[in-house]
């Protein structure tokens, strides 16, 4: 009945993972996961027929754990952060919320823009436009030219 969902987590998960821990708190990380993998234990037949299940079950785990504030690598303090520039953590959180979603999504997650549309519940060219003003928004805050 649920013949292969094993090698569908073990293939899903670290995607999945990645691209949760940048829109929302870490604490709820976990949780999004399980409310993802759940539901797709209890609909394992539909999710043969997801077109994007990694894209799919984002939008599931932020739907099921919505119910407390998001934010935006809020363990930015964390040694277990790889080191980037200091201001970038206050400079991604600045940014509106869909913004910061498709900049993430898309260039730290590398989601291709289809991907990032369905998970976010709208179309390519609007993630495309938030990826670039975001980035214009980034590259004014830390003071890099295109």
């Amino acid at each position: 009945m649920h013949g292969g969902f094993d090698e569908f987590v073990k293939e899903v998960e670290p995607m999945l993972r990645r691209a949760l821990a940048g829109c929302m708190p870490r604490d709820q990380v976990h949780d999004g996961l399980s409310e993802a993998f759940a539901y797709a234990w209890e609909h394992w037949d539909e999710m043969a027929e997801v077109e994007r299940p990694v894209g799919f079950l984002y939008r599931v785990a932020q739907s099921k754990t919505r119910r407390r504030k998001q934010g935006f690598l809020p363990w930015a303090g964390d040694s277990a952060i790889p080191e980037v520039e200091p201001e970038l953590v206050p400079a991604l959180d600045a940014l509106p919320a869909n913004q910061k979603t498709a900049v993430w999504l898309v260039t730290a997650c590398g989601w291709s823009q289809v991907d990032a549309a369905e998970a976010m519940g709208v179309t390519p060219s609007t993630v495309s436009t938030h990826v670039a003003r975001g980035l214009e928004r980034l590259r004014q805050h830390l003071g890099a030219s295109a």
